[in-house]
C-alpha cells in the first residue's frame, strides 16, 4: 500500500505539472509561433491518430486491467499476457490501419476543399497511431505492476517539453515546418523506446512465446468485454475530437486551430471532476455489489452538487475573465474569434459535471453495455449537429453542437438510471447554487473592463477573480449549500483561528 500511495502522490504532482506545461504550449507558444492553420494541422493529425489507435487496441486499454488477475503468475511470466496483448494489438493495427490505408483517398477527398494541407501530412497518421497504441499498452503494463510515475513523466512532461523545444526550433528557423511535424511524430517513438527500456529495467518485459497460455473458458469473456470496451473507448475519443476534425473538413484548418485554443480554455472547467470520478467509481462499484442504493443515491446527489459548485466557480472565473485572457494570448485578436467556443464548451462541461456520476453508476452496474451504447448515440448526435451547424455558424456552431450533444447524452443517462433504480442527482440546493453563481458572476460583470495592455489585463483578472471567488465561497459557507464543503471550510477557518 505504501508503494501505491507514494506512486499516486508523485504521479498526481507530475500530472498537474504537465497540465501547466500543456497550458503554456497551447496558450503561449502555439499562438505566438504557429499560425492558426499550422495549429489546426497538428490537431487533426493527433485527433485522427488517437481515434484510430483506440480501434487498433481492440479494447485492450480496459481489458488488460480487468483480466490481468486471471493471467497473473510471475514464474510463468504472467502466462505471456503482455506478448498476447501486443500480438492482438498488432492484428488490430493491421486490420484498422489497413482499412484506413485503403480508404486514404476518400479521406483526402474530404479535406481537399478546405484543408488540403492535411493531405500533405496524412502519411504521418499511421506511424503515430502505432506508436500511441504501443505507448498505451506499455503504460498499462507498468501500471499493472504498480509503476505509474515514469508513465506520467513521459506522457505529461517529456512529450510536452519536446513539443515546446520543437516549436522554438521552428520559431528560430532551425527546422522547417515539415521537419517539425516529422520530429513531432518521432517524440512518440522516443516515448515508446523509453518505456521499453524502463520495463526491461523493472524486469517485467515478458516476451517469450512459450509462456503464452489462455484458459479456453476465459476467451469468450475476454472477447466480449474487449469488443464492448473498444466501442465505448472509440466513442469517447471520437466525441472529444469529432468537432475539430469536422471543422477542418467543413470550414478549414485555421478554424480548427482557433477552436483548439478555445477548446482547451473551456476544458479547464472540468478539472475538479477527474479526481471526484476516480474516487466515486470505487465507491459505486462496492455499493452495486452490496445493493446499497440508499448510499449510492446520496453519493449521486453529493457528487452532483459539489461538482456543480466547483465547476460553476471555474466557469464564472474563466468566462468572467475571457476578454482579459485573450489579451494575454499572443496574437489574441486572431484567436478571439473562438471566444464563444469557450462559453459553449465550458457550459457543456458544466452540464456534464452537474449531472454527477451517472457514467460511473452505469459503468459499474450490470447495465454497463447501455453506457457504451449511449456513447455511440452521442457520436451520431455529435456528427449530425456538427454537420448541420458548422456550415451555418462556423466555430460557434461546432461548440454549440457539442453542448447540445452533451445535454442530450446526460438526459439519456439520467433517465436510464431513474428508470432502473429510481435515483436522480438534483435537489433543492441545486437551484440555489445556480442562483448564487449567477449573482456572483453579475457582481464581477459590473467591474471595470480591462484595457488591452498586459498589466491591465493581469490586474483585472486578479481583481475580478478575487471578488467572484470570495463571493462564491462565502455564499456556499453562509447558506450551507454543500455539507462537505461547509465542513472543509469550517476546519480551515478553525485552523486559521488557532494559528492567528
Amino acid at each position: 500500500m505504501g508503494v501505491i500511495i507514494r506512486q499516486g502522490f508523485k504521479a498526481t504532482a507530475v500530472t498537474y505539472f504537465g497540465v501547466a506545461l500543456g497550458a503554456l504550449n497551447l496558450l503561449f507558444f502555439f499562438p505566438k509561433f504557429l499560425s492558426a492553420e499550422e495549429i489546426g494541422l497538428r490537431e487533426i493529425i493527433i485527433s485522427v491518430a488517437m481515434s484510430l489507435s483506440i480501434f487498433t487496441q481492440l479494447g485492450l486499454h480496459s481489458a488488460m486491467g480487468r483480466f490481468f488477475p486471471y493471467f497473473k503468475d510471475e514464474e510463468r511470466q504472467h502466462n505471456g499476457f503482455l506478448l498476447f496483448c501486443l500480438v492482438a494489438a498488432g492484428g488490430g493495427f493491421l486490420l484498422f490501419g489497413g482499412l484506413f490505408y485503403l480508404l486514404r483517398y476518400q479521406v483526402m477527398a474530404l479535406f481537399d476543399a478546405n484543408a488540403a494541407m492535411v493531405n500533405d501530412f496524412l502519411w504521418l497518421v499511421l506511424p503515430v497511431t502505432a506508436l500511441m497504441m504501443l505507448q498505451n499498452i506499455f503504460e498499462i503494463w507498468a501500471r499493472l505492476h504498480f509503476r505509474i510515475v515514469v508513465n506520467a513523466l513521459i506522457r505529461e512532461v517529456f512529450l510536452r517539453v519536446s513539443l515546446t523545444l520543437l516549436i522554438l526550433f521552428y520559431a528560430f528557423s532551425y527546422i522547417t515546418f515539415d521537419q517539425f511535424m516529422l520530429l513531432f511524430g518521432c517524440t512518440y517513438l522516443l516515448a515508446v523506446v523509453i518505456l521499453i527500456f524502463y520495463l526491461r529495467h523493472l524486469g517485467v518485459l515478458y516476451l517469450q512465446p512459450k509462456f503464452v497460455q489462455i484458459d479456453p473458458k476465459l476467451r469468450p469473456q475476454l472477447l466480449r468485454f474487449s469488443l464492448w470496451m473498444m466501442i465505448g473507448g472509440a466513442g469517447v475519443v471520437i466525441n472529444e475530437r469529432i468537432d475539430g476534425i469536422m471543422l477542418a473538413w467543413l470550414a478549414g484548418l485555421s478554424m480548427t486551430g482557433i477552436y483548439a485554443i478555445s477548446f482547451f480554455i473551456g476544458t479547464i472547467i472540468d478539472m475538479p471532476r477527474r479526481a471526484v470520478g476516480q474516487i466515486a467509481s470505487t465507491l459505486v462499484a462496492q455499493q452495486w455489489k452490496d445493493g446499497d442504493f440508499k448510499a449510492m443515491g446520496k453519493l449521486y446527489k453529493q457528487a452532483s452538487l459539489n461538482q456543480l459548485i466547483l465547476g460553476g466557480l471555474f466557469f464564472i472565473l474563466v468566462w468572467g475573465n475571457i476578454d482579459a485572457l485573450f489579451n494575454l494570448i499572443p496574437n489574441g485578436d486572431v484567436f478571439r474569434a473562438g471566444k464563444w467556443v469557450v462559453f459553449f464548451i465550458g457550459m457543456a462541461r458544466l452540464v456534464d459535471m452537474a449531472n454527477g456520476i451517472n457514467s460511473e453508476i452505469i459503468l459499474n452496474s450490470p447495465y454497463y453495455r447501455f453506457n457504451l451504447g449511449s456513447i455511440l448515440f452521442l457520436g451520431f448526435i455529435s456528427f449530425g449537429t456538427n454537420y448541420v451547424m458548422i456550415p451555418l455558424y462556423g466555430l460557434v456552431g461546432a461548440a454549440a453542437g457539442s453542448t447540445l450533444s452533451i445535454l442530450l447524452f446526460n438526459v439519456l443517462k439520467g433517465g436510464f438510471i431513474y428508470a432502473k433504480v429510481g435515483m436522480q442527482p438534483f435537489e433543492k440546493r441545486t437551484a440555489q447554487v445556480v442562483l448564487l453563481l449567477l449573482l456572483c458572476y453579475g457582481a464581477g460583470y459590473f467591474l471595470p473592463a480591462p484595457q488591452s495592455d498586459f498589466w491591465s489585463s493581469v490586474s483585472n483578472i486578479a481583481l475580478r477573480s478575487t471578488v467572484m471567488g470570495i463571493l462564491v465561497v462565502a455564499g456556499v459557507y453562509r447558506f450551507r449549500l454543500s455539507d462537505e464543503l461547509h465542513e472543509l471550510l469550517s476546519r480551515q477557518l478553525a485552523r486559521f483561528g488557532k494559528v492567528k
